[in-house]
């Protein structure tokens, strides 16, 4: 059993497709969390803005774990 931030939206029960991106999502240490677009290094402080959506299918999740992946919790 996994808790999930309010912002997760489950898919319906039947669709198996978005299903297996939860489920490749979080096997990659992304928990429905908020992920920054923009996370920066001004002045020796990190600075993050805009946050990231969630994607909706295997191609864009492979894609975004890959350019998110220092945002993943292990």
């Amino acid at each position: 059993m996994l808790l999930f931030p309010h912002r997760f939206k489950p898919p319906k029960k039947e669709n198996i497709q978005e299903w297996e991106v939860v489920k490749y999502l979080i096997e990659n240490g992304f928990k429905y969390q908020h992920i920054y677009k923009n996370v920066e290094l001004k002045n020796g402080v990190m600075c993050f803005s805009g946050y990231a959506d969630y994607p909706t299918n295997i191609r864009d999740a492979k894609e975004f774990v890959e350019k998110y992946i220092g945002q993943a919790q292990k």
